[in-house]
């Protein structure tokens, strides 16, 4: 378990500063998952989805927050936070309309950007396992 908190290879390759910079980048991302699981969905929308498919993308949201935070999860995490952002983007046009669609591209496309960026920069530790 405590396996989970100990340095990557990505990770002891960094100087100082660029390690705070990922943490930084990586609690962005935490974050902007819990903003995602805490406002899932459009009210405006005349059908939403169901209840359970809202609950389990805001379980989801959850999930992938931790698993970035954790540096041996951080790569898996990043990853499934972009793939997060794209279902959303489509989800958004699909479901809730191209009006809040444009709303919220900003927040979807900077932390896909982010998540990207970290997703990148750890690559070598997916190779390692």
């Amino acid at each position: 378990m405590m396996s989970l908190f100990r340095n990557t290879a990505s990770m002891q390759r960094d100087n100082p500063t660029m390690r705070r910079v990922y943490w930084v980048l990586s609690g962005l991302i935490a974050a902007a998952m819990g903003l995602a699981a805490s406002g899932s969905g459009n009210p405006a929308t005349v059908e939403p989805l169901p209840n359970w498919i809202n609950a389990g993308a805001n379980l989801l949201c959850v999930l992938i927050a931790m698993l970035v935070l954790l540096p041996r999860t951080r790569a898996i995490g990043a990853i499934a936070a972009g793939a997060n952002m794209m279902m959303s983007m489509i989800t958004n046009v699909l479901v809730d309309g191209v009006a809040y669609a444009l709303l919220v591209l900003p927040f979807n496309i900077v932390t896909l950007a982010v998540s990207l960026a970290v997703a990148w920069h750890h690559r070598e530790d997916l190779r390692r396992g």
